[in-house]
């Protein structure tokens, strides 16, 4: 009989210890999981499967506390038969007291946690494209348009002709050109392309950098219309000698970029060549930033005709130091 309770007892302690463990547990594996997501500079797939994860283990942890708690009121129920006179229940009638109050705030808390990375695993789903339809870029307007004048201050003390020394030697002083300015912010290079003798057509969906671009170039004479890639919807029968993306195709979500590049190459004359500028650094999802590589942007220039032609690395000139730019042209010849 003695030997019974002495099983017991210790079957008892192992099942609390148990217990009070699973918190830990769940904080550690779901704090390991959530930081895992935050610093991964992986495939949304990875991150949506670290973030099911973390729910589905904090539901498991959630039921597992049903189970041990069952067995631990079994074993006070066998203890308080054996041993009445000794047994204490603690039977609390307050709020905080109560029978079962602990299990309850744990999986309360495990609820919780649960649904915080399903909430999380659906908005990166619908980020990556995967559901509501493809990615257009809308957080990165949203980006752009609250921090517009910020980035007007550091963007419009960059002269043109250092941030684009290749288009400075292709179109100062020469013959006018059609030029198409894809994501042209504040308007610094539509200006300097406008006021060099060319027509200049400005893309820009986000409306403050529009605002912005009208008060700081008055008296350019760049057209300006509200669009976006992958569509540019807006642009109908034109033709342009030179299609500039400066800062603006790591924006393009990657499954978005064979119909952004194929859009890019309908609205090319005969010997029309795209300019574009390639962000080489960590992703950025506050402004739905992805990563971009000179040989996928090869590859999807290939099969419509159109040849690379790469123009080197440079420092950001923002002097960022996780960020590098790569020029890089395109053309049918």
């Amino acid at each position: 009989m003695l030997a019974s309770y002495g099983q017991n007892s210790e079957s008892f302690r192992s099942l609390n210890q148990q217990m009070w463990q699973i918190p830990l547990i769940s904080m550690t594996l779901t704090g390991g999981l959530w930081f895992g997501v935050s610093k991964a500079d992986a495939p949304p797939l990875f991150q949506v499967s670290l973030l099911a994860l973390a729910a589905i283990a904090n539901l498991g942890l959630l039921f597992v506390l049903f189970r041990l708690r069952y067995v631990m009121q079994r074993h006070l129920d066998w203890l308080e038969t054996f041993n009445a006179s000794g047994f204490v229940g603690a039977p609390g009638k307050s709020f905080l007291t109560r029978p079962l109050m602990v299990r309850s705030i744990f999986q309360l808390l495990l609820f919780l946690a649960a649904i915080t990375s399903s909430v999380l695993m659906v908005g990166t789903m619908v980020s990556a494209g995967w559901v509501g339809g493809s990615s257009n870029s809308d957080r990165a307007v949203a980006f752009y348009e609250r921090q517009a004048k910020d980035l007007a201050e550091n963007y419009e003390l960059i002269p043109f002709e250092q941030a684009h020394p290749l288009l400075f030697t292709e179109l100062g002083g020469k013959p006018p050109k059609s030029v198409l300015d894809v994501g042209a912010g504040t308007g610094r290079d539509a200006s300097w392309i406008a006021t060099n003798g060319h027509s200049v057509t400005a893309i820009e969906p986000a409306a403050s950098f529009r605002a912005l671009a009208t008060r700081l170039h008055p008296n350019s004479s760049a057209q300006w219309i509200d669009d976006r890639l992958p569509r540019l919807e807006k642009l109908t029968a034109q033709r342009f000698d030179w299609i500039i993306l400066s800062a603006v195709w790591m924006h393009v979500h990657p499954k978005d970029r064979p119909d952004a590049m194929a859009r890019l190459k309908s609205l090319l004359s005969a010997s029309g060549k795209i300019y574009i500028t390639l962000r080489l650094g960590p992703p950025d999802p506050a402004r739905e930033i992805y990563s971009v590589t000179v040989d996928e942007l090869r590859d999807l220039g290939k099969p419509l005709g159109l040849k690379l032609q790469e123009f080197g690395e440079r420092e950001d000139l923002l002097g960022r130091q996780e960020v590098k730019w790569r020029t890089v042209v395109l053309s049918q010849s």
